[in-house]
């Protein structure tokens, strides 16, 4: 079964989380319509790239690197994705650190969205604020610089940087929210991908998936208030077995996929057209279109690909420690039946282990 599924995207703070992340394509931007942007002051081609340059792990003293867990990262891991040490390694552990420090203060990062944002390069914190502030409002202020000048004696001076900005992001989602109503009354939804925040350049996005013409062109320049990127997305494609389904996402190839079809189960073959990635581990993506694939079943075989996949992804996680910070989560590598044995193999590469996982199901 197909579906389109429109993602609308909110996003205020950009957290890369967790220890690690997986290997994902990247979306490919266009340029946004071929117009001459000359005649729209409001409106740019793109998220402008942060100007800073952030910390990787093989930059950092032998003494820093020490104060990073980095023993559970499989060489394999490594090399099919670098960022798994060289940037998410170093997100969580600061990340955790200005939480903590913050949290002593009285304060959480809730409080950071009045008066500014935050956003990661690489793997140091950026964190916005406003000039003109309140006298309760410079007090949070003055409890997130204590904190970065924390961070920066436990880490280095790179690990946070801080920069003015015009709005907050409770501000600039308020704008993002006007946004979105100017485009429920027009015809560019019947174009949109998503939209939201740029949280570098203090920007509102929206990706297409088509040029936008004159007149909607027009139609945006004169009814923002803040600069919009707006950006034509050429979707990922990715073809996978489901290995978990919660709610509203299914896991695929370590992606979480959000607005999956409701009939979709563990084991399922499907396609997926996804563009914006937001790095985790597992990482994250909403899909634009889903296609459920047929399921197959091997000559000589009782059951199904689709029964094997689940039935290997029960006995798996049956095997695999698990624990409340990392989850057990699974990722077809290989499968096959064979007829001679009449059994399944299914080799599996998860988060609870360096090696793959190799798992043997009686056909029956």
């Amino acid at each position: 079964m197909m579906r389109r599924l429109g993602i609308l995207f909110v996003l205020g703070f950009l957290f890369l989380s967790a220890c690690s992340e997986p290997e994902a394509p990247q979306s490919k931007n266009k340029s946004k319509s071929g117009e001459d942007l000359d005649s729209y002051p409001m409106i740019v081609d793109s998220c402008p790239e942060p100007t800073y340059d952030g910390d990787t792990f093989d930059e950092l003293s032998e003494e820093e690197q020490k104060l990073y867990s980095v023993d559970h990262i499989s060489e394999e891991m490594k090399e099919r994705n670098p960022d798994v040490l060289q940037v998410a390694t170093l997100q969580t552990k600061r990340q955790e650190f200005l939480r903590k420090g913050i949290s002593d203060k009285g304060y959480t990062l809730e409080d950071l969205k009045n008066i500014g944002d935050m956003y990661m390069v690489k793997g140091t914190i950026i964190l916005q604020f406003k000039e003109q502030l309140t006298e309760e409002e410079q007090q949070v202020k003055e409890a997130f610089t204590e904190t970065a000048e924390d961070l920066k004696q436990k880490f280095n001076e790179n690990a946070v940087h801080i920069e003015k900005v015009n709005l907050s992001a409770n501000e600039l989602n308020k704008q993002n929210e006007a946004l979105s109503e100017i485009i429920d009354g027009s015809t560019i939804k019947d174009k949109l991908w998503g939209y939201g925040t740029c949280t570098p350049s203090n920007q509102l996005k929206i990706d297409v998936t088509e040029p936008l013409t004159e007149e909607e062109m027009k139609q945006l320049d004169e009814n923002a208030e803040v600069k919009i990127a707006v950006q034509v997305e050429e979707p990922n494609q990715l073809e996978g077995y489901v290995t978990e389904v919660k709610e509203n996402e299914m896991l695929v190839d370590m992606i979480w996929f959000s607005n999956h079809p409701e009939e979709v189960q563990v084991g399922d073959r499907v396609n997926v057209s996804y563009t914006n990635v937001m790095e985790s581990l597992p990482a994250q993506a909403g899909a634009m279109e889903i296609e459920i694939l047929k399921d197959l079943r091997p000559e000589g075989a009782d059951m199904s690909t689709s029964e094997a996949i689940k039935k290997a992804v029960d006995k798996a996680k049956e095997n695999l420690p698990s624990s409340p910070s990392q989850n057990a989560y699974l990722s077809v590598k290989e499968m096959d039946y064979h007829k001679k044995s009449d059994q399944w193999k299914v080799l599996f590469e998860t988060t609870a282990s360096e090696e793959t996982v190799e798992v043997q199901i009686e056909d029956e």
